[in-house]
């Protein structure tokens, strides 16, 4: 016979099974009762289970089971409130499947009906939880989906804002002018807009797609003829954002593409309480008082950017090769990072996401990072620490001529080529004292506030909380705010963490940074597939940079079906606790959603 099944609750963090009984072959079973009892208007359910059996040398056995059931009640989700074409193609690393068993909440794709959990008055009850992996073996073992439950609300097409920054390339070069140009015409193809053509001459750095006001997305559709993103989701709040707080009633993250032609500034961004008071103090240069975490995903093989400060050792260590930059830096700061280096061999626990690994005497570090970077960029010896600067370029300069350096060394290349756009910047040293990073395509870096960093070179997704707050202190001619930078870093050092996210199932990668406001799914499509993309507590934006095919759904309560054509560029909004279906018909799609972070 086979054994009596086992009771597994979860509860807390405490781990509760009954102990299987098995009924051996020289036993009988002789009695099995079950029974079950609730009361009415409850949502808790007894069940007990006895069996009774008798040996071959006359012991009588009896296994009780009683089973607790409770149905949590639970309040509908609230999301967080706050205020191929012209893409590069570039070899897609193999899949990887990234577990965190100490990660808590929900994951992506794990069905959202009650839980059964086990009732304990003394602790919390929280539903039983799956890691990735776990959840990648069942989609595996599962490949068929029911059909998708009716939406709640229309997808809609977007008509999306480009920005003409001068260090985003130019003409076909751009990912993020051939989508602008790519969707236009496709809009222009079924009569929703006008096409219209960028000139070869004008750099597109970016296009935005959310509410921000800097660059507001327009909702196409003939019912309601053009509106700006955020009027349509507040006509709505309840079905667009899945929630009604009756304040703010806004999209949590904004999406960009980004194309890179040359260095961005040194630059950070605030924090929620920074924000507020830079917003307040200086509204036309800090747009709004939200916090702008963000997190890039790497679409070709050659971005990179500075991030955070290198380990102290390493820092150390170019200060003893580079003269110049222990010169610029004063003797004082040497000293610091001197006494630092040779304890801080080893690193500490990880901050936790896609951070920086935290050094062991952080008050130490701080301090030593603090003196070094306000000595290096402070107005108080600046044109010192510029001429360390030249005397530094041009040594590095004469020594690549005549061939006496390494032509493989990226951070003499780095150097170089920042002294090119920026000759008069003591940031064009950063990269001695900054971690230097290249991003393979598919591979993301998560950027917390406060934290020092530039994008270099490549074509990026980027996503981020809906702000534009940027604070900049070098390698920029626009404004420079030194002195709130230099206050607001965290000088922390340690290297970045990179990761290509997490795969889900055969479709689905997740980038999930460890905050509310933001999270993104990479759709891959192949041709001739379907796939059905899951309804979230949550408004999401869909772009197709990739290939093309059809976006099919069924909303309403008369189950009327719409489809959309979609190709590279185009990009869609979807309301919260909104299904639809992916069709690659011709050929594959790539599809990214971005998204307010529901699975924690």
């Amino acid at each position: 016979m086979p054994p009596v099944p086992l009771n597994f609750v979860q509860c807390d963090d405490m781990t509760m099974n009954a102990e299987t009984v098995p009924l051996t072959s020289s036993s009988m079973e002789v009695d099995t009762q079950t029974t079950s009892t609730s009361a009415p208007d409850s949502n808790i359910e007894t069940t007990t289970h006895t069996n009774t059996s008798v040996s071959s040398d006359g012991v009588t056995t009896t296994v009780i089971t009683t089973t607790i059931v409770m149905t949590p009640r639970r309040a509908p989700h609230k999301p967080p409130t706050m205020a191929s074409s012209g893409l590069v193609k570039a070899a897609t690393p193999p899949p990887s499947l990234i577990t965190d068993a100490n990660r808590k909440g929900n994951l992506i794709g794990e069905k959202r009906n009650p839980p059964h959990t086990f009732l304990t008055p003394s602790r919390r009850v929280r539903p039983l939880q799956r890691s990735p992996s776990q959840l990648l073996r069942l989609r595996r073992a599962s490949p068929s989906k029911s059909p998708p439950c009716a939406s709640t609300a229309p997808m809609r097409l977007l008509s999306c804002v480009y920005q003409k920054y001068a260090w985003g390339k130019k003409g076909a070069a751009s990912s993020a002018g051939n989508m602008v140009t790519a969707a236009s015409r496709a809009h222009q193809s079924i009569g929703l807009a006008e096409s219209f053509e960028l000139p070869a001459d004008v750099p597109v750095a970016e296009m935005w797609m959310g509410t921000h006001p800097s660059g507001m997305s327009k909702v196409l559709d003939g019912e309601y003829g053009v509106i700006g993103l955020k009027e349509y989701v507040q006509s709505d709040p309840a079905t667009h954002l899945g929630s009604d707080d009756g304040e703010t009633n806004d999209i949590t993250f904004l999406f960009k593409v980004l194309s890179i032609g040359q260095v961005l500034s040194i630059q950070a961004h605030p924090d929620k309480h920074l924000a507020v008071r830079l917003h307040a103090a200086r509204p036309s240069l800090y747009k709004d008082p939200n916090h702008k975490p963000e997190m890039a995903i790497a679409l070709t093989d050659d971005t990179s950017a500075l991030m955070g400060f290198r380990p102290m050792p390493e820092i150390y260590e170019h200060m003893l090769e580079y003269k110049e930059f222990a010169k610029a830096v004063g003797s004082r700061a040497v000293a610091m990072c001197a006494s630092l280096a040779s304890k801080s061999a080893g690193y500490g626990a990880a901050v936790g996401g896609m951070e920086l690994d935290r050094q062991v005497d952080e008050s130490r570090s701080f301090s030593a990072l603090s003196e070094m970077f306000r000595t290096f960029v402070g107005q108080e010896r600046n044109e010192f620490v510029i001429s360390q600067v030249h005397a530094l370029t041009s040594r590095l300069r004469k020594s690549w001529e005549e061939n006496t350096l390494d032509r493989e060394n990226e951070l003499v290349k780095l150097i170089l080529y920042l002294a090119t756009i920026y000759p008069d910047d003591p940031c064009v040293l950063s990269p001695l004292f900054f971690n230097y990073v290249q991003l393979k395509r598919g591979q993301a870096l998560y950027i917390r506030t406060n934290e020092p960093h530039a994008y270099i070179s490549g074509e990026l997704l980027e996503c981020m909380a809906t702000s534009d707050n940027v604070v900049r202190v070098g390698l920029t001619p626009k404004v420079k705010d030194t002195d709130t930078l230099l206050d607001m870093l965290t000088y922390r050092a340690g290297r970045p963490r990179l990761t290509f996210g997490e795969r889900v199932d055969h479709c689905t990668t997740l980038y999930r940074p460890p905050v509310e406001d933001f999270c993104v799914e990479t759709l891959e499509v192949m041709a001739g597939d379907s796939y059905d993309v899951e309804a979230v507590p949550s408004p999401s934006i869909l772009l197709c940079y990739d290939g093309k095919g059809i976006l099919k759904q069924t909303f309403g309560t008369s189950g009327e079906t719409k489809e959309l054509s979609v190709s590279f560029g185009m990009s869609v909004f979807i309301s919260a606790n909104t299904t639809l279906e992916i069709l690659a018909e011709g050929e594959a799609i790539s599809i990214a959603r971005a998204m307010s972070n529901v699975y924690g």
